[in-house]
């Protein structure tokens, strides 16, 4: 019996590579439109390189090349009277169609074709300095980086490393991570990240999925002034509108999670999305000896739909649930998860953008809803509650945005917008609490009030125009000026000017320079205590200069330098308690005891804090061509440093002055690829932690504070992460496999100490070394 099950295995297997040695084939198309008007382009020629293949676009813009065999290939679009444009990593794999939409930006030079020969970076088209592009391939096949928006563009220059592990924090050159600032589709999104951190816009891992991505835009500074109320970055996602031929179905099980999603189209005029995903981190944190598992469940809905040939519909639907499992069964067990903070955590968010085609530009109106529901709590060791959260933060939006296309060379685009804000939060605190060493104390230590209740509406007004200018072929300007209303304070209406200049010096170098100031309010959980309606909006005077130089189609060089001066930063009041703190230069933890539960800024905050940032970010990076290598190689310098209402200047949290990253990949064929990621970074302030009982200055405590508030450095940290990646194309379906291994060379990374209650030692590297990754995913 067992013989002829192993017989049919291998006849099983000898057929699929039978199957797999036969000509499979896919198909590829998209959409080509205009960057300014969005009006489809017609009679657009697309070539495949390197092969024969092309197509041309029809009345609405659509293009489509068959029967191409499976592989990675580079489009080039050409049109007359528009700049040529390529793009690479583009992927036919068996299963469903490859889409790959672009937009032409059209020549101010008359009468003439216009090649150009920079088409792979989408940087080069950019005005402002300091925008990254990133496909969802580039995103897919990262090492290290679960596939995940966030975590990957967190390796990008110019952005600090979080040292705790775990998280998806943007520390962008020397903000925090409330500074940060995500749209999807038109659509702004608080936050998209599982286990949200309550006041800012981190967490652990992404909830929206990668397979619907289109692309990514990531700008580090120097943005317009269409972006409002953050101070430091911008991630904009494009999701997938195209009209799939058939239903398309993929399930994948990777070490970490397992899910499925589906792409059908709804008539010829629009598709649906779905998709569905649960976490099981059970070998990882077991492996890891520790006795809580984090749980998350998410959904993703989209929809767009062609109303007529002007005008288009797209909807949003993103849902996240966390929670986390503990393992109260022993003491000890009871002991280390008395020191984490119970994180119940539901998000929800909704949107829907209408487009209409004008006869010179478009109007886009946009509706939105985000729920934000935090359910928190701390207990001691034998299981008593001593701190409880209950939030709910809902923000309803509306936004109306009109691009005017006056000529070739200018265009003017304005908006304006407005937010309902309901913040209702009731937080309660027993009358002692355990600190940050553990040790029984008032809450009055804290400096708030046992109970707070808050349930409160306010509104966000918001208005901006922005102009487009190409002054001559040689010379770029953006300017704008913007205006924010914040109605939940006192000091409520602010106006900020920025403008951007791109010269292009020869057809491969170009200088960009932008300058401008930006605003950004209190986070609606600071505002609960009341005192705090006292604040103004925290800002940042922001100035970038950068230089790059096309050295080949296929490779880039770039150099930019920074400088950021903040001012009315939030700090705490309490001479020695809190009046050291500058609140957004917390909240790269879950909060709680591990930090007094400041990072949440319940208690009295004032506008005194300021602070500066500045440094210089160099990028190489070559794309998959002729060449099948692909990579990038990054160096970063920065510093930063705040000065609270005690007056004494410290380091930020993330002033991690270099980091150096090093990554890249190798498609062999149609069927393997491989890719590595190496990463060398230098120690981030800490606060030196010590054993209670051997605290020289306070004895029973394990810090010393203010006195020795981040006087500590971390030392170096590196690591390599390893991907390789096999496709298995058969007729109709795909399957495809990965092994990624983190950390290969088991180095113990440095990370911030903290102390272990139950061992009564000092823990100061990650208990996960190594961590490999398989993952499996079928597409149909």
């Amino acid at each position: 019996m067992r013989n002829k099950w192993i017989l049919h295995v291998i006849a099983f297997v000898l057929l699929l590579s039978a199957i797999g040695h036969a000509q499979v084939v896919g198909n590829i198309n998209g959409k080509v439109i205009d960057a300014r008007t969005k009006e489809p382009l017609i009679g657009v020629n697309v070539l495949v390189l390197g092969t024969d293949r092309g197509a041309a676009t029809d009345f609405e813009g659509n293009y489509k090349i068959e029967n191409i065999p499976v592989g990675t290939y580079r489009l080039r679009f050409d049109y007359i009277g528009f700049e040529s444009l390529s793009k690479t990593d583009v992927v036919v794999i068996s299963a469903r169609h490859t889409v790959i939409n672009v937009q032409l930006k059209e020549s101010i030079i008359e009468g003439q074709e216009v090649t150009v020969t920079a088409g792979y970076f989408i940087e080069e088209k950019n005005v402002q300095p300091s925008t990254l592009g990133l496909s969802r391939e580039e995103i897919r096949r990262f090492p290290g980086g679960f596939e995940d928006v966030v975590r990957t563009v967190s390796t990008l220059p110019g952005v600090a490393i979080n040292s705790g592990g775990g998280r998806n924090d943007l520390l962008v050159r020397g903000g925090g991570p409330s500074e940060n600032l995500y749209i999807i589709n038109n659509i702004e999104v608080p936050n998209i990240n599982h286990f949200g951190t309550q006041g800012n816009s981190s967490g652990s891992l992404s909830f929206v999925n990668l397979d619907f991505v289109e692309d990514v835009s990531f700008s580090t500074g120097g943005f317009g002034a269409r972006y409002g109320d953050k101070m430091s970055a911008v991630l904009g996602l494009t999701m997938k509108q195209d009209i799939p031929e058939h239903f398309e179905s993929k399930w994948t099980v990777s070490a970490t999670q397992f899910g499925f999603n589906f792409d059908s189209p709804i008539q010829d005029k629009g598709n649906f999305i779905f998709s569905a995903r649960k976490s099981y981190l059970d070998l990882i944190f077991k492996a890891a000896g520790l006795p809580f598992v984090p749980i998350y469940t998410d959904f993703n809905i989209i929809t767009s739909y062609e109303l007529s040939p002007k005008d288009k519909l797209f909807f949003l639907g993103l849902s996240a649930i966390n929670n986390v499992d503990r393992d109260m069964s022993s003491l000890e067990n009871r002991v280390t998860n008395a020191g984490l903070l119970d994180n119940t955590q539901y998000q929800g968010i909704a949107g829907i953008n209408y487009r209409r085609l004008l006869s010179s530009g478009y109007l886009d109106l946009t509706l939105s809803n985000n729920l934000f529901r935090y359910r928190l709590s701390q207990l001691d060791e034998n299981e008593k509650e001593y701190f409880d959260s209950e939030a709910d933060e809902r923000e309803t939006y509306l936004k109306a945005q009109h691009y005017w296309v006056a000529s070739k060379s200018f265009g003017l685009r304005s908006g304006v917008s407005a937010k309902l804000i309901s913040n209702n939060n009731t937080t309660t605190f027993a009358d002692t609490i355990y600190d940050r060493s553990g040790n029984r104390v008032p809450v009055t230590f804290l400096g708030v009030e046992n109970v707070t209740k808050v349930d409160a509406l306010a509104k966000k007004y918001a208005a901006f125009m922005e102009m487009d200018w190409t002054v001559h072929p040689s010379l770029e300007l953006n300017a704008g000026l913007r205006s924010d209303y914040y109605g939940f304070i006192n000091d409520r209406l602010y106006i900020a000017p920025r403008m951007a200049l791109k010269y292009k010096l020869t057809n491969k170098h170009n200088l960009r320079l932008s300058g401008g100031v930006y605003y950004q309010a209190p986070s609606y959980v600071w505002v609960v205590n009341t005192f705090n309606k006292n604040l103004k909006a925290l800002q940042n005077r922001m100035g970038v200069i950068g230089w790059d130089y096309l050295i080949r189609d296929d490779v880039r060089f770039a150099v930019e330098t920074y400088y950021k001066r903040y001012s009315d930063l939030p700090t705490g009041i309490v001479p020695g308690r809190t009046d050291y703190i500058v609140i957004n230069n917390t909240g790269t933890g879950f909060g709680g005891r591990e930090d007094d539960f400041q990072s949440f800024g319940y208690f009295d905050l004032v506008s005194k804090g300021k602070g500066k940032a500045y440094g210089l970010d160099l990028l190489l990076q070559k794309k998959y061509s002729d060449i099948p290598l692909y990579g990038q190689a990054s160096l970063s310098y920065g510093k930063s440093e705040f000065v609270p209402l005690n007056g004494r200047t410290s380091p930020g949290q993330y002033d991690q002055r270099w980091i150096f990253n090093l990554s890249g990949g190798y498609i062999f064929n149609s069927k393997w690829e491989v890719a590595a990621k190496f990463r060398y970074f230098t120690g981030v302030p800490i606060t030196p932690v010590y054993r209670p009982s051997e605290n020289p200055v306070n004895p029973g405590s394990i810090q010393n504070l203010p006195d020795e508030y981040l006087t500590g450095r971390l030392d170096p940290g590196h690591h390599l992460d390893v991907r390789v990646d096999r496709f298995w194309n058969f007729p109709g379906w795909t399957l495809i496999t990965y092994v990624d291994i983190q950390n290969i060379y088991n180095n113990k990374i440095p990370q911030r100490p903290s102390y272990d209650f139950w061992a009564d030692q000092i823990i100061t590297s990650s208990s996960i070394g190594v961590l490999p990754s398989i993952g499996v995913s079928v597409e149909f």
